[in-house]
């Protein structure tokens, strides 16, 4: 069924939809990675503040001779000065893992003295983690001196820098918003080309279509006036054959043979001269003049005019006017040839001693609804799809012009006209988009 789908669809509208898709996919998917690369930036900017910090206190500490008295002193009030910068909530340093040894500055609850070298985010809040060695060479005038204590040789310090993370992940929602709002601007623009693409493409195929249509319609209002032609030259010699036949019956043949030969004539000339005027009436473009038009009594004018033929058959014609008026805008003498044709059919194929009958209700939006049904066989199957194409019959004796004259007087007033199946069987003819008066 998708397979069957898609192959309706024009090709070029298919490759407009696959290149906006795959420009749809490539401008998401350059978008994500802006938005993966300007966070990265930003968090950036953080961590290379964290490590200017770090250094900061691992150069103030490394520029001296030995972590002595002076250092020890001076490292509480350069922590604090280091605190006060933008976005340090802490700074602690731990010399040689012995938390006693602690020097801290800033809020003590930010800072996690168990983390691993390296960075961590917790929360709101960066905490970067490095170490950093420090060898110890005290000057002479203190080894001599009886209170010195000779340090280690080496002394190992541990920096924790505790930084404010929200403006971060303030700037990185920013980001997410800022991108989202391109992409959906870009998709706007890209839904927008594709439209006016689709457009250009479907106006280029309209254009196509009519110029073919045009050159079709031309094509066949010339074969029908020379159609229309060649039927009134046919006419003229066959109403000739038919004078001379009807001459023939009238003063009587010698023979019965010849007397029923000639009359076989004369029925041959009137069929065709019946045929070629059903055909005519098929071709000719007549002017619809609309005037209000009463159903019932139409119906009435046609079953005193087909009356003979409902008795054969012992038919009743029924008139079920269920719309609040049965007049309706029409022109008179074309609705008159569609109910006659429809009525015909209906006799032709209702079973005998049944009722054929004529409704007129309320369809859609204001509109009326014309129905002729009858109670026979229905149509056959395999010409349902055709039933209203020229030449189109399952009556004996039929032309296959009478539902094509009725299509044609039906186009010509704005009409729908279709078929269904009965309800209990036979046929039902309707025609609806009618306006009542």
């Amino acid at each position: 069924m998708q397979n069957s789908r898609l192959k309706q669809i024009p090709k070029p509208r298919i490759v407009g939809l696959v290149c906006l898709l795959v420009l749809w996919a490539m401008f998401a998917v350059w978008q994500r990675t802006e938005y993966a690369h300007q966070s990265e930036l930003i968090h950036d900017s953080l961590s290379s503040q964290a490590e200017s910090l770090s250094s900061a206190v691992s150069s103030g500490i490394q520029s001296h001779r030995w972590f002595g008295p002076f250092v020890q002193q001076q490292l509480p009030t350069t922590l604090e000065v280091l605190a006060r910068s933008k976005n340090v909530l802490a700074i602690a340093i731990v010399v040689n893992g012995n938390p006693d040894e602690l020097y801290l500055a800033g809020d003590q609850e930010q800072v996690s003295l168990g983390l691993p070298v390296g960075e961590h985010a917790r929360g709101h809040t960066l905490q970067v983690v490095r170490r950093f060695t420090k060898h110890n060479n005290p000057p002479m005038m203190y080894s001599q001196s009886p209170d010195f204590v000779p340090p280690t040789e080496t002394d190992e310090f541990k920096s924790i820098v505790v930084l404010d993370r929200t403006g971060v992940i303030a700037q990185i929602h920013r980001e997410a918003r800022n991108r989202v709002l391109i992409f959906a601007l870009g998709t706007s623009l890209l839904l927008a080309f594709g439209a006016v693409w689709q457009f250009t493409v479907r106006l280029a195929q309209s254009e196509g279509t009519t110029r073919v249509l045009k050159a079709e319609t031309r094509h066949l209002r010339e074969l029908g006036q020379a159609a229309a032609g060649l039927a009134h030259e046919t006419r003229n010699p066959l109403g000739l054959i038919r004078g001379w036949a009807q001459r023939l019956v009238e003063s009587g043949l010698p023979t019965e043979v010849q007397q029923e030969q000639a009359e076989a004539v004369l029925e041959e000339c009137d069929r065709v001269t019946a045929r070629i005027n059903q055909f005519l009436a098929f071709t000719r473009e007549s002017d619809v003049n609309i005037e209000s038009v009463d159903v019932e009594e139409l119906v009435l004018e046609l079953q005193r005019l087909l009356q003979s033929d409902l008795d054969v058959q012992g038919l009743n014609l029924e008139t079920r006017v269920q719309a609040q008026q049965s007049t309706i805008q029409a022109d008179r003498d074309q609705l008159r040839q569609v109910l006659f044709n429809l009525l015909q059919n209906a006799i032709a194929f209702a079973s005998e001693n049944n009722t054929i009958t004529i409704s007129l209700g309320e369809s859609r939006r204001g509109y009326l609804r014309l129905e002729v049904a009858d109670q026979g066989a229905g149509v056959p199957e395999e010409i349902v799809e055709t039933l209203f194409d020229p030449y189109v019959t399952k009556r004996v004796g039929g032309t296959g012009l009478g539902l094509s004259i009725v299509r044609r007087i039906s186009n010509a007033h704005g009409w729908d006209v279709g078929y269904r199946e009965g309800e209990n069987g036979g046929a039902v003819f309707w025609i609806d988009g009618i306006r009542g008066s």
